[in-house]
């Protein structure tokens, strides 16, 4: 075949070879040059670019990249308070444990040392005990969109958060693009943990990214153009799963955000890296949940269920710094973000129909009053509205006096009741990049600036709730 090659290929030979010899996952020659045939010769190039761009994840890179997950999982669970010990961390793959979940699984205890006992391997018959665990860990290889791990973690938070013990959830993965990781944690509340994190940088959906380097501004919408023509060809997106355009591959497996004409067969197209079929996963652990949540009789534990993970951090500094179970004269307080689960009708169903001790802390916004308004199965004596949020327990003045630290201030004005303003102001004080890697920094915020005297008044309005709850109940 080599010497039949037209010379328009001919020439990029070299290239191909040099490109496929780097990669951690090995291909033949043949192989390659018959996937850039597939194109018009005048791009050939532009398919030769698109092998030079690939990101390749063998076994080796996989498992280094657990480790350092294990680390960061090993610091967020401390963080929520339950720190992971003994057998009270369960593992399980998200959704589809075929080819995926199992081997990210099988990498991952290979890493860290973890028991297989600890990890769902399978959804058999038999239960699961889930009366000594407090932390929840769903296994994946990657986050592309986050569509599809958020649907398949809210299925899970439903059964779990309705308990009578309340346990936390986090989504491990290898990798991760941002605006998928920050979809999961707003739509489900869940702490993502994920070593490598990629943004559309790493795409050929953005024009300046890496995969352009080089090329003549002026003829990059063309190219993009030309790599979404290819896609339509054989499958039914642009760029392949939420239009992602990504580059990224597994030894095991291809995800559907890459770009289809990588792993489609659709059509007779020759693919580079097929992508595999999985199955369906999680099935054990939600039974065990259904069968809990029957038998269990209701727990001592305090559930306050907050908005978004900026609320979150506030109770957990309240809990390790703020002597909040000694205010509130309760045995234990668990608190959890819902992030879109605060409308999941099913989990709030559940938590009505298992008698949990739970309080739902919301924003005094138009947005809350109107996402309550359309929730039946939350009562009043379940929700406390704040006046108007979180941050507006901080001491405002003392902010404003040491404004130099925090540039993006809207301008200080009397009487605030503006929602605008306090997303401003929180956006200046709190949400300086992704909250879930400046835990620290905002919890030392709120430790720092922390009106005493609002913080005095939240706890006795918390009292108040509780007490009515418990009467309701």
């Amino acid at each position: 075949m080599m010497n039949a090659l037209p010379s328009n290929l001919n020439v990029l030979v070299h290239t191909i070879e040099k490109t496929i010899n780097d990669w951690p996952v090995k291909i033949s020659l043949e192989h390659a040059i018959k996937w850039v045939l597939q194109f018009e010769v005048e791009h050939y190039a532009l398919a030769v670019r698109i092998l030079e761009n690939l990101d390749i994840l063998d076994s080796s890179s996989i498992r280094s990249s657990l480790e350092v997950a294990q680390t960061k999982l090993i610091r967020k669970i401390s963080e929520k308070g339950s720190p992971m010990k003994g057998n009270n961390t369960l593992f399980a793959a998200i959704g589809n444990t075929a080819k995926s979940g199992a081997l990210i699984a099988y990498h991952y205890r290979a890493t860290t040392g973890i028991s297989e006992d600890d990890f769902v391997s399978s959804d058999e018959e038999e239960q699961l005990d889930l009366s000594k665990i407090d932390n929840i860990v769903l296994v994946d290889d990657v986050i592309g969109s986050g569509k599809t791990i958020a649907k398949e973690v809210k299925r899970v938070a439903e059964e779990v958060y309705s308990l009578s013990k309340t346990r936390n959830i986090f989504v491990l993965t290898v990798a991760g693009y941002d605006d998928g990781i920050k979809h999961i944690t707003k739509e489900t509340g869940a702490t993502v943990v994920t070593a490598l994190e990629y943004n559309t940088r790493d795409t050929v959906a953005n024009l300046d990214a890496a995969f352009y380097k080089g090329m003549p501004v002026a003829e990059r919408n063309a190219a993009l153009e030309t790599i979404k023509k290819y896609c339509r060809l054989i499958s039914s997106s642009n760029l392949g799963y939420s239009e992602l355009g990504g580059l990224l591959i597994f030894d095991h497996n291809t995800p559907n955000t890459t770009l289809p004409i990588i792993w489609s067969n659709s059509k007779g197209w020759l693919p580079l890296f097929p992508r595999t079929k999985k199955m369906p996963g999680v099935a054990k652990l939600l039974k065990s949940a259904e069968e809990e949540r029957r038998v269990t009789s209701p727990s001592n534990q305090l559930t306050l269920f907050v908005e978004g993970k900026l609320d979150e951090i506030f109770i957990d500094c309240f809990l390790k710094t703020k002597n909040l179970l000694q205010e509130l004269q309760v045995p234990d307080i668990k608190a959890i973000a819902l992030g879109g689960l605060n409308q999941s009708e099913r989990l709030l169903e559940l938590i009505t129909e298992s008698k949990k001790q739970a309080i739902f802390i919301v924003d005094n916004d138009l947005y809350s009053q109107r996402a309550l308004e359309r929730i039946d199965y939350i009562k009043e004596s379940h929700v406390l509205k704040l006046n108007p949020t979180f941050a507006a327990m901080l001491d405002i003045d003392k902010i404003y006096e040491n404004k130099e630290r925090f540039p993006k201030l809207p301008e200080k004005i009397p009487n605030i009741d503006d929602e605008k303003w306090w997303s401003e102001f929180e956006h200046a004080i709190l949400k300086r990049g992704p909250i879930s890697t400046n835990y620290n920094r905002i919890d030392q915020i709120i430790e720092e600036f922390l009106d005493q005297e609002n913080y005095r008044v939240f706890c006795e309005n918390l009292k108040l709730k509780i007490q009515e709850m418990l009467n309701f109940k």
